[in-house]
């Protein structure tokens, strides 16, 4: 497990390139017409490229225990988050109305972008690979049974305007080559990819390998400029002042991460696994929450407020889980 000093310093040094990204943001170099492009080039160039890489750094010796408790832990990673969800909502008191916009947000965390920076900052490479297995899995039931409960509420607004045509309630139909595609993107196939040569031990050429790790090193700085960009684009003054987001976060992204360890620490042997899960847990929610809620008909801006505040709360919760799992 990482030290505590090896985590506050990683974690600080992200914290600097955010705020890099902040001021580039507001400088004018930044802006949000620029964001989905950068999104695009770190999602299906510089992340796949990062996975690729990260297969040279994982020691064969222990990589096959901490690849099998990954799989085991990523097939639950979702429904943990759901449950965490839920468990938030209950203690927060949530109203009916937004209790799937608040699952949404529980469930569709940044662990793409700050995830794997997070991840590399604090437990190296070998990590990295083990987080794309988290991801791969994961995006399964979050494409499929997380949109199912985001348009569970749509469904809810919609028949609330009583939404009718030709004397007869408008059904929405579900978009399953959208989820499909959604499903299977380039992070997922780099995954794949990096497992097989894992495990057939395939030997990669030395320039091939170089070249992804120089493409792979500027996926975190990339990816908490925009995190920067994010926050320089809020209007703060609102965001940080909404207790019932605060509350949600404290127990969804630290309380629920902080019992999954404790319970889970005597069970799981490999620790690395256990370290990555506890991590993807506690990812702040995505910055396409927002978005995608309203493709849905929900209202996509209490989302993109919860990706605000939960990200800012990460810099705090994260030190603090890393800090406990090495007391344990």
């Amino acid at each position: 497990m990482a030290d505590i000093a090896n985590t506050l310093g990683g974690m600080f040094s992200l914290i600097i390139v955010t705020m890099l990204g902040y001021v580039a943001a507001r400088c004018g170099f930044l802006s949000a017409d620029i964001r989905p492009k950068l999104s695009g080039l770190i999602f299906n160039i510089t992340l796949p490229c990062t996975i690729l890489a990260s297969v040279g750094e994982v020691d064969a010796s222990t990589g096959v225990e901490a690849i099998t408790w990954s799989l085991a832990l990523a097939a639950a990673l979702f429904f943990v988050m759901l449950a965490g969800g839920s468990l938030a909502n209950l203690v927060m008191r949530t109203p009916r109305a937004e209790r799937s916009l608040y699952l949404w947000m529980g469930v569709l965390t940044n662990t793409g972008f700050i995830g794997f920076a997070v991840l590399e900052s604090i437990f190296g490479g070998p990590s990295v690979f083990l987080g794309s297995i988290f991801i791969a899995i994961s995006n399964v039931f979050l494409y499929s049974l997380g949109v199912a409960v985001l348009r569970s509420g749509g469904a809810r607004s919609e028949n609330a305007e009583s939404a009718v045509a030709d004397g007869k309630r408008r059904r929405r139909t579900v978009d399953v080559r959208g989820m499909l595609r959604d499903m299977v993107n380039v992070p997922l196939v780099a995954s794949l990819v990096a497992m097989v040569i894992f495990f057939a031990q395939i030997p990669v050429p030395v320039p091939i390998m170089q070249a992804t790790r120089m493409a792979g090193g500027v996926t975190s700085p990339l990816a908490m400029m925009l995190v920067g960009l994010s926050i320089a684009d809020a209007d703060l003054a609102v965001v940080l002042i909404q207790p019932r987001l605060w509350g949600f976060t404290l127990v969804r992204f630290l309380a629920v991460p902080l019992a999954v360890y404790v319970l889970l620490a005597p069970v799981v042997p490999s620790a690395l696994a256990l370290g990555v899960f506890v991590v993807m847990l506690a990812m702040p929610t995505g910055s396409m929450a927002g978005p995608i809620a309203a493709t849905y008909g929900q209202d996509g801006e209490l989302p993109a407020q919860g990706t605000i505040v939960s990200t800012v709360a990460s810099f705090m919760i994260v030190p603090a889980l890393i800090t406990v799992m090495n007391l344990g």
